[in-house]
């Protein structure tokens, strides 16, 4: 079993030259759905230290900022479409889609949305290229050199809907976009088979789910544990309630952690 890294398919890659409007792309967390989003521009200011060091991303800043403009443009593929201009995102948008997901993807550092992207999809100037989610509108500078990379244990596939109206409701309640809850629980003797959304639609059934996370070994199989975490805390009785409740013919156990 793979694990997922949910992605939404197109970010909003920025410079300081205004974008036209432009449709939806793909990203996400851990999977990839389209989402709609739209090009913008950025006024010039200093990167923020996300994915370097504070000095690096001053650096890179810099060299962004004394780069030559006339070479936004320079990269283009053939696609079912016609020419893609890459450098500037057209491509990026395409990725499950019309074109194959890559294997390199980058992520949003405050609501942990992950974005399919190729190192060229960054443009052609400096180390790289500004970056804004397009979830919860973050926004950072991304080196080309930085991108994560797909292990053969991690799979990309579409974000689901929960993870974007949690980061949605946080917005909406001045919250952190990543936030996931008050309370956690240990969820153990678990079927190996048990997907974290079979586990997400049992604990549904007693409040608000934040996050599911099934833990799993280096090839990605699961090791029959996970946490749960419920956005309220008032919501822990009821939780507990679930202790010995059959989930794939297996009794579960529910508990607060140790930790």
């Amino acid at each position: 079993m793979k694990l997922s890294i949910a992605i939404i398919l197109s970010a909003l890659l920025t410079t300081s030259s205004a974008f036209a409007p432009a449709s939806p792309g793909t990203a996400g967390r851990s999977s990839a759905r389209s989402h709609a989003a739209l090009m913008s521009s950025l006024a010039d200011a200093p990167a923020p230290a996300e994915n370097a060091s504070d000095s690096d991303a001053a650096a890179e800043a810099a060299e962004e900022a004394a780069a030559p403009t006339d070479d936004a443009s320079a990269i283009t593929e053939a696609s079912g479409g016609g020419d893609v201009d890459i450098a500037s995102g057209d491509r990026q948008k395409l990725y499950g889609q019309d074109l194959e997901l890559p294997e390199t993807y980058v992520m949003c550092g405050r609501c942990k949305t992950a974005y399919a992207m190729q190192p060229d999809d960054l443009g052609t100037r400096g180390k790289g290229r500004r970056i804004e989610c397009s979830v919860c509108h973050h926004s950072w500078y991304q080196a080309r050199d930085r991108l994560f990379t797909i292990n053969e244990a991690h799979e990309l596939v579409p974000a689901p809907s929960h993870h974007l109206e949690r980061v949605s409701s946080n917005l909406a309640a001045d919250r952190p976009p990543a936030y996931c809850g008050e309370l956690k629980v240990y969820v153990g003797n678990l079927d190996f088979y048990t997907s974290e959304e079979d586990l997400r639609n049992v604990f549904a059934e007693k409040g608000e789910v934040g996050d599911v996370n099934i833990i799993t070994d280096d090839d990605g199989r699961s090791r029959g544990f996970a946490f749960v975490s419920m956005m309220n805390k008032e919501d822990e009785a009821k939780v507990l309630e679930l202790d010995g409740q059959d989930v794939s013919g297996r009794s579960i156990v529910v508990r607060p952690p140790n930790n």
